[in-house]
């Protein structure tokens, strides 16, 4: 079996395609950059862009399934580049699978698709997508999502999944983010400090994807969507706080309160829609509400239906994590950490 991995030399995707080869599949790989470390391992990587449509007939043609993941991960302004490569890519995706036969697809999607500005607290998946969203992400994963599985058919079998929060080994997003911010002095505790989230290490997310694979192989889940993620939520703050002492960082102790947090990120929106600044604001309302409420989910539907379960604890996945961590930190000094 021959299996495309958009996005395969990214964070999630590179786990994905990992997994792959162990099952003895042949992979192929597209992306925007060349990989040299997939290419070592055998990989088949074609270098091109899934908004333009023959780079993405070209990745799909002649392979059996597809695993969807490329997705814009850094968070700004920009509105095109969300859109061309969650919306425009994955329709140009889906139309290349169905012109050219491929018979499954699983979708990288967010929580944030069913974002709305409030707090979830153990949500399932019959929340409904948001109609209004706060960031130009969670609107364009959202359409992507809703397209992919509107095209679920006999013909191609279509699934969505959830993670909240990916971390663990290659992360350059999340992690990185809140180290730079820390050593800039400018991250803010938002709220009372008592909101608990979801997460989900890297090889929990990688190994959902294939029991996804496995449940549309058996003609089971077709066209639905799961949140994904750890065994159980973690309180938000005292999870980042954990792993700065643990690197040698000074745990984040300053507050500023909802109300102000909110305030400043609609004001800055604002700002920097009326300058046409493409950049994001230190502060957004999606990340005040992000950073101060609680956001996890029922995971009981992938259980049921997908098989799924954490295989890496919360404990096992934190151990590693501050490991690679410290072992950067070490390396490359704090004031001197390589966070792109």
């Amino acid at each position: 079996m021959k299996v495309l991995v958009t996005g395969g030399g990214g964070f999630l995707g590179y786990h994905i395609v990992e997994l792959l080869l162990k099952r003895g599949y042949a992979v192929r790989a597209v992306g925007r950059r060349r990989q040299p470390i997939l290419e070592a391992r055998g990989v088949e990587f074609l270098r091109g862009d899934i908004s333009f449509r023959d780079d993405a007939e070209r990745a799909v043609r002649g392979v059996d399934a597809v695993f969807h993941v490329a997705g814009r991960a850094c968070i700004d302004m920009n509105f095109y580049a969300y859109h061309n490569t969650h919306v425009v890519g994955t329709k140009n995706i889906i139309d290349a699978c169905e012109r050219y036969g491929v018979s499954k697809l699983v979708h990288t999607s967010t929580p944030a698709v069913v974002f709305n500005g409030k707090g979830f607290s153990g949500g399932d998946e019959s929340l409904p997508l948001c109609k209004r969203y706060h960031w130009y992400y969670a609107k364009t994963k959202a359409l992507a999502e809703e397209y992919v599985l509107e095209h679920n058919s006999e013909k191609l079998k279509t699934i969505a999944l959830r993670p909240h929060l990916i971390v663990g080994e290659g992360d350059q997003h999340l992690l990185p983010t809140i180290i730079r911010a820390v050593e800039k002095r400018k991250l803010r505790m938002v709220g009372n400090g008592k909101n608990m989230v979801d997460i989900t290490f890297v090889g929990n997310a990688a190994q959902a994807h294939l029991l996804a694979f496995d449940a549309l192989d058996a003609g089971k889940a077709c066209g639905k969507a799961y949140f994904i993620g750890q065994e159980r939520p973690v309180n938000l703050w005292e999870f980042i706080n954990n792993i700065l002492r643990n690197v040698g960082l000074p745990p984040v102790k300053k507050r500023m309160s909802f109300r102000r947090a909110y305030l400043l990120g609609d004001f800055m929106e604002t700002w920097y829609k009326i300058f046409h600044w493409s950049k994001m604001p230190p502060m957004t309302r999606a990340l005040a509400v992000a950073l101060s409420k609680d956001h996890y989910f029922s995971h009981e539907r992938a259980r049921e239906d997908l098989g799924y379960t954490p295989q890496i604890t919360i404990e096992q996945g934190l151990s590693s994590l501050v490991k690679i961590l410290r072992l950067q930190v070490k390396v490359l000094g704090v004031h001197h950490y390589q966070l792109d």
